[in-house]
């Protein structure tokens, strides 16, 4: 019972909160209240580093968002990439040790530097997560519950 009510209350929050995030320029972003979406195509850059761990943040049963942890010359920052379900569609896998390329969005997130990834380059693939304002590709392709997990641009 009260799995059922812990996945209720995110997934309304969720259905709350992405329409808002879909708004370019509006709604919270990554930031969880910090003002306007957090990707500013203004901080946009390109790294190029070794993935040191992959994660998963998994919420409810069916929404899991991927990201990694690249070590770079200037140090180690998170990267977020997008759902679970989009890279597996598009086959794009990377593993600890993998050299790789993302161009993003540079962010401070939990006092670290991070970056909301646009395009990610490895193994010679490359794979495009983001359009040029940092609005997903993947918006509006109705997976995950209720349609809005798939849409919702916050990862």
């Amino acid at each position: 019972m009260k799995k059922t009510t812990v996945f209720l209350v995110l997934f309304v929050s969720l259905a709350l909160v992405c329409p808002a995030l879909a708004q370019p320029g509006g709604g919270m972003g990554m930031g969880g209240g910090m003002g306007g979406r957090i990707y500013n195509p203004q901080t946009v850059t390109t790294v190029k580093g070794t993935v040191e761990k992959l994660e998963e943040l998994t919420m409810g049963r069916s929404m899991a968002f991927r990201e990694f942890r690249l070590k770079t010359d200037q140090g180690s920052l998170l990267v977020y990439l997008g759902p679970g379900w989009f890279l597996d569609e598009k086959k794009f896998a990377v593993k600890a040790g993998d050299a790789v390329e993302v161009t993003g969005s540079q962010v401070t997130l939990n006092n670290q530097p991070a970056l909301i990834a646009r395009e990610v380059k490895a193994n010679d693939t490359t794979l495009k997560l983001r359009d040029d304002q940092g609005l997903p590709v993947w918006r509006g392709m109705g997976r995950g519950t209720g349609g809005g997990a798939g849409q919702c641009p916050a990862l």
